[in-house]
């Protein structure tokens, strides 16, 4: 099972925000009795952030005897179940065609729950935030990443900046 595929980036749309809400929906009717929480998160979730056009969802189980049944409902939505995928603690989904979407299972309210949503409202309240890491993610595809694992391991560190600023903002306004 490879889950390396070829990456494009595209400017911030609307479209993006419909799109989860829409895949919330039918996510929401296999999965209602199953999890706690289904966010959108990621670079699609923050208005004028450049992205990979693929609507990231973050779901988030509270008991994990749950998981077998969430895999199988997750399926039935037509995702490909792709294990952790190389993250410890997280269940990775992708459902790709005419709309492209990841689904990511983590513990609700565990620590990739968490850190995804600070991320998320840290960059959603610090557009200065998204300027910079827009243009980053466009300068590493310009430098030549052109698949997702390669773009991801270029962006880690980053990233690892960014949610210690968030996670030290978080702390600061709760």
């Amino acid at each position: 099972m490879n889950i390396d595929e070829p990456i494009h980036l595209e400017g911030f749309t609307e479209n993006w925000s419909r799109m989860f809400t829409e895949e919330q929906q039918l996510l929401s009717v296999h999965l209602a009795d199953w999890v706690e929480g289904i966010e959108h998160f990621g670079s699609t979730a923050i208005d004028g952030m450049t992205a990979k056009p693929i609507i990231d969802i973050l779901i988030g189980v509270g008991h994990m005897d749950r998981v077998k049944v969430v895999i199988g409902k997750i399926q039935e939505c037509g995702y490909e179940f792709l294990g952790e995928a190389g993250i410890i603690g997280r269940l990775y989904f992708r459902k790709r065609g005419q709309r492209s979407f990841n689904a990511h299972v983590v513990s609700y309210e565990g620590a990739l729950w968490n850190d995804n949503l600070i991320l998320r409202n840290y960059l959603r309240a610090h557009k200065e935030e998204v300027v910079r890491y827009g243009e980053f993610k466009k300068l590493i595809v310009q430098k030549g990443a052109q698949t997702l694992l390669d773009y991801s391991n270029q962006k880690n560190e980053f990233v690892r900046e960014v949610l210690a600023r968030a996670k030290a903002w978080h702390k600061a306004h709760t």
